[in-house]
C-alpha cells in the first residue's frame, strides 16, 4: 500500500504519491537526510514553497497582480517604520477595494536583506486599473518620504512600482519559490520585524488534501494523464522524499485553457 494526497487548488491538480511506515512493503530508506540542521531548513523551505504555491493557486487568477511596493531612494525607512506603513496601507487598502466591489485577498512578504527594503504583495485585479492602489501608496508615505516639492507636482523621486500581472496558466509555483526565498533569511534575524515568512490575509483559501491508502505495491513511474489537463514537468518530481527517504511522486496537472471559438 502507498498513501495518496491530492489538492485541488484553482486551476490546477496536484497529486502527491509516498510511502509510510504504518502502510505497505517494506522498503529500504534512502540515506539519512533529515538529521541535520542544514537538511531539515531545506525539508521546511520545501514545505512552504508548496504550502505558498496552493494558496496562490487557489485563490489568485490571471491578470491578478504581483505589486512591488517601495521608497524614495534618499529616505529608506527603518524596519519598524516600514512595517508600520505596511500597518497602516492594509487597512486602507481593504477599504479602496470594498468600495470597488472586489474582495481583497492578500500574501504580503517584506524584504530587506542584502537590498533596499521593499514590499511585496500579491492582490486581485481592480475594474477600472490599479492606478488608485499605486495612488493610496503614494498617499501612505508622502508626508515621511517626499519632499514638499514633491508632494506638490505629485511626483516622488525614485518611487517605482516594478508590478507583474500573473500569467494565463494559472499555475504560479515559481512566484511561491521567488517570495519564500525573498524572506527565507530576514526572518532569522533577531531584530526581524516578522518572524514568520509573510503575512496573509484571514479570508484566503487554503486547500486541503484528500488523504486515500491505495491498496497497491507500488505506482506507475509515468505520471497518468488526466483528461483536460497537461503535466507541468518542472514542477513534477520522482524521487526520494527528503523527509524520510524513501520513494515518492508528486505531479501537478494544470487545467488546459479553454479557448472559446469565433464564430463568422
Amino acid at each position: 500500500m502507498y498513501i495518496r494526497k491530492t489538492w485541488k487548488a484553482g486551476r490546477t491538480v496536484e497529486v502527491k504519491k509516498t510511502y509510510s511506515a504504518r502502510y505497505g512493503k517494506k522498503i529500504p530508506r534512502g540515506n539519512n537526510i533529515g538529521q541535520t540542521s542544514k537538511a531539515q531548513e531545506e525539508v521546511n523551505l520545501r514545505n512552504a514553497v508548496d504550502e505558498l504555491r496552493r494558496i496562490l493557486n487557489a485563490n489568485y487568477k490571471p491578470g491578478d497582480w504581483h505589486a512591488i511596493f517601495t521608497y524614495p531612494n534618499d529616505k529608506p525607512p527603518t524596519k519598524t517604520q516600514a512595517k508600520r506603513d505596511m500597518d497602516e496601507f492594509i487597512p486602507l487598502l481593504r477599504k479602496l477595494y470594498r468600495q470597488k466591489g472586489v474582495e481583497l485577498k492578500y500574501v504580503q512578504p517584506t524584504e530587506y536583506k542584502h537590498k533596499r527594503i521593499h514590499h511585496h504583495m500579491v492582490i486581485p485585479n481592480l475594474p477600472g486599473g490599479m492606478e488608485p492602489v499605486r495612488r493610496l501608496w503614494k498617499q501612505v508615505v508622502a508626508e515621511r518620504y517626499y519632499t514638499a516639492k514633491e508632494r506638490e507636482e505629485g511626483k516622488p523621486r525614485y518611487l517605482r512600482f516594478p508590478w507583474s500581472p500573473l500569467d494565463d496558466s494559472g499555475q504560479y509555483g515559481e512566484l511561491a519559490e521567488y517570495l519564500i526565498k525573498e524572506t527565507n533569511q530576514s526572518r532569522k534575524d533577531p531584530d526581524a520585524i516578522c518572524k514568520r515568512r509573510y503575512r496573509a490575509s484571514r479570508n484566503l483559501i487554503h486547500p486541503k488534501p484528500e488523504v486515500e491508502i491505495i491498496d497497491a505495491k507500488t505506482w506507475k513511474k509515468e505520471a497518468p494523464e488526466r483528461r483536460g489537463y497537461y503535466i507541468d514537468k518542472n514542477a513534477s518530481f520522482e524521487g526520494i522524499s527528503m523527509e524520510n527517504g524513501l520513494p515518492m511522486q508528486e505531479v501537478i496537472y494544470v487545467e488546459i485553457a479553454r479557448v472559446a471559438r469565433m464564430r463568422c
